[in-house]
């Protein structure tokens, strides 16, 4: 690279080295209202979920203070217009999941997707929650519900303590995603983790949360209980949410804005480069469908003047390279990621150009999976601009002779499937990509597709195939961690077998994993990954999405026609394995055949 700069310490290693003397208080969001929250002793011995008002005058909230113990936040949907819980049937959940926690759980374990993919993903110890006294920051509880009228140039409480969610969020030690399957009682839709991720305001908990202290936890039910590591904004960017007031969206641009900023500096002030290079990278993902533009001049002293080829392309570069702490065109960091990879996961096509003249490597692939976007090694930088949506940039990678077939365990056309980027699947179909591509452990992009509850993608996949062998593609859509109803749903239109029982292949890479993990279960490491692996070969749709939490899922296929009586290889049926992960009460009776509770 034609730049006259040393390579012994980079702008950004100096910068990160001046702001670990700066107060870590100038670095944290403001609270505009206090932060109210229930001590977990007391939230345990609730019978019904009251709003902030009496639960104030009984003298059970209490204004939380580092000192006296860590905090808890509790993400939520609403079950009823009014009120959040009226039948205490979400709310009940995590106070079995606490006392679980609290008693003979040793670790949460990650999501099985992540822990097989990537390893470097680790639980969470349960002494964490043990060892300090702790308090929960739940809406209804710490948030005021009788809202005054807003006086001249007063703003409400209520309105106060809402704008301050995002502080609330990073001074909590833990994140729990209270995800329960039950009804909305006004419109009888259904509330579980899928439509928790479609909510605006869940969404930005969790963007939130994962720009603060990073994993948080999923409580399906009192047995389902795992730890989130990789961003959801690949398919649920906060600013393309579902809002019921629509003003509110228009708030939420600024602080996300300021949340990734706060990250960044967090990141540089604990010398995490890699941290910073993912979430600068990140910014127009996590800001996609917000009126706001990324943050990406973080770091002082740049001159275009001092490049000493001052072409285009290499004052683009010299600028990404000052930005990014990078030296060298093709340099590989601490993480496995080069120049051109952290390109890739910003979109910005001149730049990619830029790199493409300077000679970056599109043959060089990232070394190591990365836990901060949940994903495994060997990826191109087509298949993560394709994942992030930068469907441009991968069209200018194309159009430079990048490889659309690619093979590995994360192909493009897989990656695009992934984040039901349908567009992508379309673009690299149209330049080659053989649309029934299988990776390494032989799953298809359509099973991909399936897996990630990627709708649109599924669709085009469809459409490329034909779709005349749809086996174990349903398997997918019953695995899915996000859901895999609306998916589910197009499969079996397309006639697909809804009591495909799994025949491992044991002779191939996916085989001898599922060996792996099913032997790690026999030997007593009890994890979803490894309770997965051991039911896998024989069981059905139904019983993989029982044993995945997809509640909604399971239900569908029960009231498509699924045989109760079938058995996978371990002779388990899927009232066995309801019962042995603890499904809800009324689907371990449509389980028994009691038909008199499908609803759906």
């Amino acid at each position: 690279m034609p730049m006259c700069r040393s390579r012994r310490e980079t702008p950004l290693a100096r910068h990160a080295g001046r702001l670990q003397a700066e107060p870590e208080a100038e670095l944290m969001p403001t609270m505009l209202f206090p932060m109210y929250t229930v001590p977990l002793e007391d939230a345990l011995q609730m019978s019904c979920v009251q709003p902030h008002e009496e639960l104030k005058s009984q003298g059970i909230l209490v204004e939380f203070e580092k000192t006296m113990g860590k905090a808890l936040f509790v993400s939520h949907q609403w079950a009823a217009k009014d009120h959040p819980d009226p039948t205490f049937e979400g709310f009940s959940v995590l106070q079995r999941a606490m006392k679980r926690i609290l008693s003979d759980l040793p670790l949460i374990p990650p999501d099985c997707v992540t822990e097989l993919l990537v390893p470097k993903a680790r639980p969470v110890d349960t002494q964490e929650l043990r060892a300090v006294k702790l308090f929960l920051w739940y809406d209804y509880f710490s948030c005021p519900q009788k809202s005054q009228p807003e006086s001249q140039g007063q703003v409400s409480k209520q309105a106060q303590a809402i704008a301050s969610i995002h502080a609330y969020v990073a001074e909590c030690s833990f994140f729990f995603a209270l995800c329960p399957f039950m009804h909305d009682l006004v419109t009888n839709e259904v509330l579980d983790a899928s439509s928790w991720r479609n909510r605006g305001w869940c969404r930005l908990e969790r963007a939130m949360r994962e720009l603060s202290e990073g994993p948080w936890i999923m409580v399906q039910s009192a047995m389902h209980i795992e730890v989130m590591v990789a961003t959801d904004a690949f398919n649920r960017p906060t600013g393309e949410g579902a809002f019921a007031v629509a003003d509110d969206k228009a708030k939420l641009g600024p602080v996300l804005a300021a949340a990734l900023k706060r990250k960044m500096l967090n990141a540089l002030r604990g010398g995490d480069l890699v941290t910073y290079r993912i979430v600068r990278n990140l910014q127009s993902v996590h800001l996609r469908g917000l009126d706001i533009e990324p943050e990406v001049n973080l770091i002082p002293g740049f001159v275009a003047d001092k490049v000493c080829n001052t072409d285009d392309s290499a004052v683009v570069v010299a600028e990404f390279f000052h930005q990014n702490g990078f030296s060298r065109i093709n340099e590989l960091d601490h993480a496995g990621f080069r120049p051109l990879h952290y390109a890739a996961l910003s979109g910005d096509a001149k730049l990619i150009k830029a790199l493409l003249e300077q000679r970056a490597d599109l043959s060089k692939t990232t070394r190591k999976g990365q836990p901060l976007i949940g994903v495994p090694p060997w990826l191109s930088a087509l298949g993560l601009s394709v994942l992030c949506g930068h469907n441009r940039v991968a069209q200018l990678l194309i159009e430079a002779k990048a490889r659309v077939q690619e093979g590995g365990i994360g192909p493009a056309l897989h990656m695009a499937a992934n984040s039901n980027n349908h567009e992508g699947v379309r673009l690299l179909c149209g330049s080659g990509c053989d649309p029934t591509e299988e990776n390494i452990f032989g799953y298809s992009a359509l099973q991909a597709a399936s897996a990630a509850n990627s709708l649109f993608a599924v669709d085009e996949l469809l459409s490329r195939t034909g779709a005349s062998d749809l086996s174990e593609v349903l398997h997918g859509a019953a695995l899915s961690k996000h859901g895999g109803a609306q998916v589910a749903r197009r499969l079996l239109e397309r006639k697909a077998d809804v009591d495909e029982q799994y025949q491992a292949p044991w002779l191939t890479l996916q085989g001898v994993v599922c060996a792996l993990y099913s032997l790690r279960y026999r030997l007593g490491r009890i994890t979803p990954a490894t309770r997965l692996s051991y039911h896998w070969p024989g069981a059905t749709p139904l019983m993989l999405a029982i044993l995945q939490a997809n509640y909604e899922t399971a239900w569908i296929l029960v009231t498509e026609g699924a045989s109760l009586d079938l058995r996978n290889a371990q002779g388990f049926s899927a009232a066995d394995l309801a019962l042995e992960v603890g499904v809800p009460e009324t689907l371990q009776e449509v389980l028994k055949g009691d038909v008199t509770y499908c609803r759906i």
